[in-house]
């Protein structure tokens, strides 16, 4: 069977994770994906995750400060659909290989551009690594750590989540090109890329909202502790919904707490900080009784939501990772016999390759220029009518029927590339809206809310209905549970053959666990994330990102899902899982092979090493990512010291004692100017900087939005940009807004309307907790 990209040719341009990723989703359906490198290669070459994010691409050394290599490189663009283009601001304009230019060269090209802090406001010409992006935006100063100030974050969130931004907006314009025959310029970056990541900013989020009396908010410190057990290790609760909540308090003996008058609405509200406490106290005291083995056991026979701490290399050798197809062994040329994390996604008909590995510097220069050059450009129909001016998706129809985050905020991404999101609701709502107090609800913006009691023939017949217009069909239920609902993909997809139909899964259809329930959390225990954020032999930490990872990596399978089916003219399923997105993410630390592993955070959780480190100033703090010899000598002219290559402990102690003379903010102007990535690391919390902040709102990370009955506000930006047209700025809707106007549009009078309302079929109920 033929991959969903084949036929597909991408050049990518620059160094990083973000560049790498988006080029890997590409490359491993079927894109022939061309890393441009320099003489001196990828600057990341040598790392472990180097072998995971480039496997399966060509390298062609190209240099583009030279005439020669550039026009070199200028023939290979005639010839590309896509560029992925991860350089500082100006650079592609400087060496002529900038959208501008490429477009007069061949005008179906879709250029992906990924900046570290986007393309206007202040800190624009930052470095875009990523500790610069995580101490900027506030993300070093969001968890407790072991010790005060901020702590350093590993895990390249920001770069995975700019990645698949770049790859959903590349295939969007593939997509749109086939209707239009133009290319067009996709921008996305790091820091538009952890606004997704915020899942609680914006109005009425409870989060959000400073305790008052008689309501102080406790879902993240209850259902979603992180519980310590007999034996000394941890357990990640995962257990929000109310019944896995019953279940886990009996379990406990703590039924006193399930029926006391005083908590009606727990565990998300509590009448006080010292209820809230007394019932943390309760449960911790009540999980130490048994070892965390003995604690999954009764979990897994009582459908009680609960995850074990793994690393990332003890993932996929556990069986939610092998008997779902995500283990991959590849040969790395470099590194020897390696295990990787396998495919994004497990698609029926278009089944994605991983390998071969990642290429040798210039492994293919000759044969790229040979056989591109010989190539014709790309191909596309005369513009049709109406679509010129268009986003991107917007002739495309996507069924959300997910709950929560992950599943629905993938449907969310689609939405701001222009598709049309019907977000299908039982009479109670989606229950991610019991996080929030208004009808404001992020993962819910820009879609047309439709209640429907799928337990009723009227409501499944209404929901066949909009099946047999859709392009998409998005769930997240646990097995078992589309089969008694009759929303099951054979029975779906009879009705409509050239669908595609997504299970955006937490744990994967097979395994031992597959019928558990998975929430947020849960892929950072399993997948390792835990473990990494942690440092060195400190308990794991729950840095609750599952869920955006997977609704950023089930929005990228799903455009290549879609761009097969619409090359093909059939239907296939598609299958997601949240535990394979955040391997994704921690991929260099979950490769296996003999070779050095990947760096590990300090006990401390102040860095790597000395020169990628928090340091702790005269008034606070600085982070150092240093990752160039370049960059190592500018720093080592600005404090006039012989500084060595090799970063050493005894390095460290010199720099914090040097750096301890002085603010953090005069430091990082004067290193920044000398061209030393180095940023202050405290200030501000990622709650106030990702909405207030000047840069936000200057680059479009925050915009300002009115919406009727909550005023004037601000919330998270679009993430992509297109030059086709500007990105919406929709609301969230309360639920079934749009119940009426979508049943007229499948053809029902306002009598049958008014009549399933009145039976309940299509009636709001609400989540029922007080606003």
């Amino acid at each position: 069977m033929a991959t969903a990209l084949e036929g597909l040719r991408i050049l990518e341009l620059g160094s990083g994770a973000a560049a790498g990723m988006a080029g890997m989703v590409l490359a491993e359906n079927g894109a022939e994906v061309v890393k441009v490198e320099s003489p001196d290669g990828d600057r990341d070459r040598g790392r472990p995750g180097f072998a995971v994010w480039h496997r399966a691409k060509k390298s062609a050394v190209l240099d583009l400060a030279d005439a020669g290599d550039r026009d070199r490189f200028l023939d290979l663009a005639r010839a590309a659909d896509g560029v992925i283009e991860a350089f500082r601001p100006t650079v592609a304009e400087r060496l002529g290989v900038d959208y501008e230019a490429l477009h007069q060269l061949n005008d179906q090209l879709v250029y992906a551009s990924i900046t570290g802090f986007g393309e206007t406001g202040p800190w624009r010409d930052l470095p875009g690594y990523e500790q610069i992006v995580a101490a900027k935006s506030g993300r070093m100063t969001t968890y407790d750590g072991v010790r005060p100030g901020p702590v350093f974050t590993p895990v390249p969130i920001a770069s995975y989540g700019a990645g698949m931004l770049a790859a959903v907006g590349l295939m969007a314009g593939i997509w749109a090109r086939t209707g239009t025959g133009q290319g067009q310029r996709v921008h996305t970056s790091l820091l538009h890329a952890l606004s997704v990541y915020d899942m609680t900013s914006g109005h009425g989020n409870r989060t959000h909202l400073p305790p008052e009396p008689g309501r102080v908010y406790g879902v993240m410190r209850v259902p979603f502790m992180t519980a310590p057990t007999k034996d000394g290790r941890f357990i990640q609760m995962c257990s929000r919904q109310a019944h896995h909540y019953r279940r886990w308090l009996a379990e406990l003996g703590l039924e006193a707490l399930l029926d006391d008058p005083e908590l009606p609405n727990a565990p998300d509200l509590w009448p006080s900080e010292e209820r809230l406490s007394e019932a943390i106290n309760a449960i911790r005291r009540g999980m130490e009784q048994r070892t965390a083995e003995e604690w999954m056991e009764v979990f897994s026979a009582k459908d009680i939501g609960g995850d074990p701490f793994l690393a990332p290399q003890e993932f996929l050798d556990h069986p939610q990772c092998t008997e779902n197809e995500r283990r991959q062994e590849v040969f790395d040329q470099a590194m020897g016999p390696t295990v990787q994390i396998g495919p994004l996604g497990l698609y029926s008909e278009t089944p994605s390759l991983v390998g071969p590995p990642a290429p040798r510097l210039g492994e293919h220069t000759e044969e790229v220029l040979s056989s591109w050059l010989s190539a014709t450009s790309p191909s596309g129909p005369a513009i049709q009518a109406g679509r010129a001016g268009e986003l991107p998706l917007a002739d495309v129809t996507i069924l959300d029927v997910g709950y929560f985050y992950a599943c629905p905020f993938a449907a969310t991404l689609l939405a701001e590339a222009g598709a049309r999101v019907i977000k299908v609701e039982p009479p109670f709502g989606d229950p991610g809206r019991r996080n929030w107090t208004t009808d404001y609800v992020k993962s819910h913006v820009g879609k047309e809310s439709i209640v429907l009691d799928l337990k009723t023939p009227e409501g499944l017949d209404i929901l066949y209905r909009l099946v047999d217009q859709a392009d998409v069909f998005l769930h997240n239920f646990r097995p078992g549970t589309p089969e008694r609902l009759g929303i099951d993909a054979d029975t779906v997809m009879s009705r409509n053959s050239r669908l595609l139909y997504v299970y955006a899964s937490c744990f994967g259809s097979n395994g031992p666990w597959a019928h558990k329930a998975g929430f947020h959390s849960s892929p950072n225990a399993i997948a390792g994330a835990g473990v990494v954020e942690s440092g060195h032999q400190n308990p794991p930490r729950n840095r609750t990102y599952g869920d955006p990872t997977a609704a950023l990596a089930t929005a990228a399978a799903i455009m290549a899902g879609v761009l097969a089916c619409r090359r093909t003219g059939r239907g296939q399923t598609l299958e997601t899982t949240m535990l394979a997105a955040t391997a994704y993410a921690v991929a260099e630390w979950g490769i296996q092979h003999s070779g050095p592993e990947a760096p590990m955070v300090d006990s401390g959780q102040f860095g790597y090493h000395a020169y990628q480190r928090l340091y702790e100033t005269a008034d606070g703090w600085l982070v150092l990512d240093i990752h160039s010899s370049r960059e190592r000598r500018s720093l080592a002219t600005i404090l006039g010291e012989e500084l060595p290559d090799e970063p050493t402990p005894e390095l460290a102690a010199q720099l914090a004692e040097i750096l301890a003379t002085d603010s953090a903010e005069s430091w990082e102007a004067r290193l920044l100017v000398a061209g030393v990535p180095a940023a202050q690391a405290d200030r501000g919390d990622f709650m106030h900087n990702m909405l207030y902040e000047d840069h936000m709102q200057e680059c479009g990370a925050a915009v300002e939005f009115h919406q009727d009955n909550l005023g004037t506000y601000w919330r998270a930006g679009p993430t992509m940009q297109f030059s086709a047209a500007p990105a919406p700025l929709d609301p969230a809707l309360p639920l079934g807004w749009a119940t009426a106007a979508i049943l007229e549009e499948l053809g029902f009078d306002s009598q049958e309307i008014d009549r399933l309302h009145d039976i309940g079929v299509t009636k709001p109920i609400g989540h029922g907790l007080p606003s």
